[in-house]
């Protein structure tokens, strides 16, 4: 054979050798020992068909895309790689069906198709995973195929792993969520508390939000499934609805807590009217089948970044208004909206896969529920200081509306108002005094003078503990007595008039003297009647007036009187 022949029968050889690894089971070995590549295609393609197309396939860590109907997926394994993998893991995500086949060194294939059903939640992650179909010899890879994904993270962070792998992170994981969670827990005992002491709306939200961030915290690292597993569809499910309903009622909570006037009305509403969003977006992320199946995680990641904005307008706007809530509110709030930045950033292809943030968002949310209660806390404080001014105040305008300014005693609407519970407790005696000529001591000495008589006068009548001193208008006073010898300490008072105004007011050059009308009525069964006796006071007052002044008339009405009761005594 000629040098000619030899060369044609080599390329052949070389061709035929190359045709035939190229159209074997094993061909997708042409992708390197220990990679791990995909690649997308037809629901009528299989993974034998998509192997013998090495174009198709991407090894590099970027480009994962669920666009397609079905993708695929092949995890290598090193040579000395170690213990040999017996489970599948990767995020925990919807899917319509995966088709697990696992290939031996010697190209001997097994299969195991997979629902939703077959798959096997983490306990410390947001993960799952299933067993691997078992093959004779030693496993060379394992070839995936996934159809209907809903998260690219599906393929992104597959992985091949011992059983004490796929839980996912260790024990100590675990109970730093499970910590996690009680601080939360108790965030949310907190809000019920506070609002037993100040009913305010936006403990209500925070509420709501704190119980969504509890329940996001246990599913999405996976503890929930320590206590009651879930199905994949139930766990997403909650995942999306906790995380959506927390930020929208965190919303609602941000635009009641900012005080009134520390927000414009503007983005108050526009922090009500996000919560609407939220909720739509996460209704079609839950929904969105067909055509919009590959894209409902990254639209409703993207669907945050105006939620984002929204923040960061809201907080500049009150914090350039001088809110003191705001404070709290940003240091609360700024890491967990950095996390989310960098989850949006991933999502949309700005990193080379999806960032796996759980973990910073565990952190974050426990973060953001502890800060905000001490700033409900303040804020609480801060609106309870306002509530006991303003109850302050209102009782401070209702004393000055039953006192009289002058004297400071009970003024005629107080005493009508109080009578009756002052008579079941015992005061049945009424005592009205009237100065002696008050006119001509204001017409002489002025009203100032007169005013000062006014003051002594009330002091003279203010000395016994168990006695009411009322003024009913100008120079007219009330007494309401209690107790014994009731008769002898009105007159009492009416005798130390002229003493205190002598004592008090020397400018006054003669005594200023009182007359008074005394009424009893000792009875309990009689019915209790202000005007009766007011009435009764008022007519022996004048009498004493007319026999001469600077004296008392009394009477003691009794159940069975008749006309004006007894006969008027003088004193």
């Amino acid at each position: 054979m000629d040098l000619g022949g030899f060369r044609t029968l080599a390329l052949a050889t070389l061709a035929c050798v190359w045709l035939l690894f190229a159209a074997g089971p094993a061909a997708a070995d042409s992708c390197a020992p220990g990679a791990r590549c995909h690649a997308s295609g037809a629901k009528s393609e299989t993974y034998a068909q998509v192997a013998t197309q090495p174009q198709r396939w991407n090894c590099s860590d970027t480009g994962w895309s669920i666009a397609a109907e079905r993708v695929f997926l092949r995890i290598g394994l090193a040579p000395g790689h170690g213990p040999e993998p017996v489970r599948f893991t990767t995020r925990l995500t919807r899917f319509e069906h995966i088709r697990l086949t696992a290939i031996a060194t010697d190209g001997a294939m097994a299969s195991r198709d997979l629902t939703e059903a077959d798959m096997i939640p983490g306990t410390g992650d947001w993960v799952m995973s299933a067993d691997l179909p078992r093959v004779p010899g030693r496993l060379a890879a394992v070839a995936v195929t996934i159809d209907e994904a809903r998260h690219p993270r599906i393929l992104s962070d597959s992985a091949l792993t011992s059983h004490e792998q796929a839980r996912g992170h260790p024990v100590q994981y675990e109970l730093a969520v499970a910590a996690m969670c009680g601080m939360l827990f108790m965030a949310l005992l907190f809000n019920a508390v506070f609002y037993r002491v100040l009913r305010a709306r936006f403990l209500i939200w925070h509420a709501i939000s704190a119980a969504c961030m509890v329940v996001l915290t246990a599913v999405t690292s996976g503890l929930v499934h320590r206590f009651m597993p879930l199905s994949l569809g139930a766990a997403s499910f909650l995942s999306a609805v906790s995380f959506g309903g927390g930020i929208a009622t965190g919303m609602l909570f941000a635009a009641d807590l900012i005080e009134p006037d520390r927000l414009d009305r503007v983005h108050r509403q526009a922090l009500r009217w996000g919560g609407v969003w939220i909720a739509w977006w996460t209704v079609i992320y839950l929904l969105a089948s067909g055509p919009l199946r590959p894209y409902a995680a990254t639209v409703y990641y993207v669907s945050f970044a105006p939620v984002l904005a929204l923040f960061v307008s809201f907080m500049v706007a009150a914090r350039r208004r001088r809110s003191r809530a705001i404070n709290f509110v940003i240091a609360a709030w700024a890491p967990f909206m950095l996390t989310g930045a960098m989850r949006i950033a991933s999502i949309v292809g700005l990193t080379d896969a999806p960032l796996d943030l759980t973990m910073e968002q565990h952190v974050t949310l426990t973060w953001e529920v502890v800060v905000v209660n001490l700033g409900i806390a303040d804020r609480l404080l801060f609106l309870r200081r306002e509530r006991d001014r303003a109850r302050a105040r209102a009782q401070v305008f209702e004393a000055r509306s039953e006192r009289d300014p002058l004297t400071g005693l009970l003024n005629r609407r107080s005493i009508e108002e109080r009578f009756d519970r002052l008579y079941r407790l015992g005061y049945r005696a009424m005592a009205v005094i009237d100065l002696d000529h008050f006119k001509a001591i204001n017409d002489t000495y002025g009203h100032a003078v007169g005013d000062a008589a006014l003051r002594a006068t009330a002091e003279a009548l203010s000395q016994d503990p168990d006695i009411v001193a009322v003024r009913m208008g100008g120079e007219e006073f009330l007494l309401l007595l209690d107790g014994k010898d009731l008769a002898r300490r009105a007159e009492r008072c009416r005798r130390a008039i002229p003493a205190r105004i002598a004592a008090n007011v020397p400018e006054l050059s003669r005594p200023v003297t009182a007359s008074m009308g005394f009424v009893e009525q000792p009875s309990e069964t009689m019915r209790a009647d202000f005007a009766r006796l007011y009435g009764t006071c008022d007519r022996l007052l004048y009498e004493a007036k007319a026999a001469g002044r600077n004296r008392t008339m009394s009477e003691k009405l009794t159940l069975f009187a008749s006309g004006r009761g007894t006969h008027p005594k003088a004193a």
